[in-house]
């Protein structure tokens, strides 16, 4: 008897630090010339397990019969064993845009989406921002045009961020004109940390809000006049 209430109370503790754990996440993006780089770094338990993404844009190819090839590269890292594994994806492109247009499709019917959005985003925590660019056409006028459009997405980026999340260093953000040579630069890096436990309340109440949606439509629509057909 006392064995199965200790094996009740270890698990019930294993649970209680998995969701009280946090997890911290690292994007970058790098673009030089015709290079795009996608970087996507994952870390859980302090280290104790780490997985990575990278991705060049540039590998990814559209094919003439509506295919979409993509090539990356993982690393995963659990304790002191590594593992490095180069992959390829094949996409339908008509099945992607299918896809996405049913995900906006669905979150568009959940119930106070963006409220449980907000909610979840002011408990992440954004450890780290920065943002360095150079942009250049050639001729001074344009350049200045540009770098001028640009520093006001970064702002209106960062101020999104500093308002709906808890940004606990000042973003570092620069632009450099180049008024002689035509370039296109930028170095984005972006990492945030959020608790297990608030990512699993966010995606439950999403799943229940938009249940509830469905159930709400069926409910309003069967207290329609027989002879209406479902139609108002």
């Amino acid at each position: 008897m006392y064995w199965i209430i200790g094996i009740l109370l270890f698990f019930c503790l294993v649970v209680f630090i998995i969701m009280i754990s946090r997890v911290r996440v690292t994007i970058k993006y790098v673009h030089q010339a015709k290079s795009d780089t996608v970087l996507v770094q994952a870390h859980f338990f302090k280290g104790l397990f780490d997985y990575a993404w990278e991705i060049p844009l540039n590998k990814i190819e559209l094919e003439k019969d509506g295919l979409m090839h993509m090539q990356y590269e993982t690393d995963m890292e659990i304790g002191n064993q590594k593992q490095h594994e180069t992959k390829e994806s094949t996409f339908e492109a008509e099945s992607l845009i299918n896809r996405a247009q049913e995900t906006k499709e669905l979150l568009d019917s959940v119930y106070q989406l963006s409220r449980i959005v907000r909610r979840f985003l002011r408990k992440m925590t954004v450890e780290e921002f920065e943002w360095v660019s150079t942009i250049g056409t050639g001729d001074a006028a344009s350049t200045g045009i540009f770098a001028g459009l640009l520093w006001t997405i970064k702002g209106s980026v960062t101020g999104f961020l500093s308002f709906a999340t808890n940004m606990i260093k000042p973003p570092v953000l620069e632009v450099t004109p180049s008024f002689q040579t035509p370039v296109v630069q930028t170095d984005l890096l972006c990492m945030f940390s959020f608790r297990i436990g608030q990512a699993m309340l966010a995606a439950y109440l999403i799943v229940k809000n938009w249940k509830g949606r469905k159930q709400h439509v069926r409910t309003s629509n069967s207290g329609l006049d027989a002879n209406s057909n479902g139609k108002y």
